[in-house]
């Protein structure tokens, strides 16, 4: 018997209520930067708890985006293209988390 669907529910949910407090906090900081101009902003995310905050809201919710998609790609493709599918889908989760990462970590340190 196989637990892979198991620890894929579980590591689902987890990341879901991982996601739930940070895109609270997300959307207040989001809130507060629409009347900010850009350099209120760009500081906004260079203070070291935004920052890291704001990259956790984006690996994690890459980790939740690329967990959801290969379960769709497995209900409803049943050819060879499961497989090209499965590789894009990590190939575009892998994108978001090292850009994210990098744009944070630019912002932040390289001004």
């Amino acid at each position: 018997m196989s637990t892979k669907g198991t620890s894929t529910f579980i590591i689902q949910r987890f990341t879901a209520v991982l996601l739930a407090p940070i895109a609270i906090w997300f959307l207040f900081g989001i809130v507060s930067a629409l009347t900010s101009d850009y350099a209120t902003a760009r500081a906004w995310i260079a203070n070291p708890w935004n920052g890291a905050l704001l990259g956790a809201f984006l690996i994690i919710g890459a980790w939740h985006m690329r967990i959801g998609m290969m379960e769709i790609i497995l209900d409803y493709i049943h050819s060879w293209l499961k497989d090209v599918l499965f590789l894009i889908n990590w190939l575009v989760a892998l994108g978001i988390i090292v850009a994210s990462a990098w744009a944070i970590f630019h912002i932040s340190f390289a001004g």
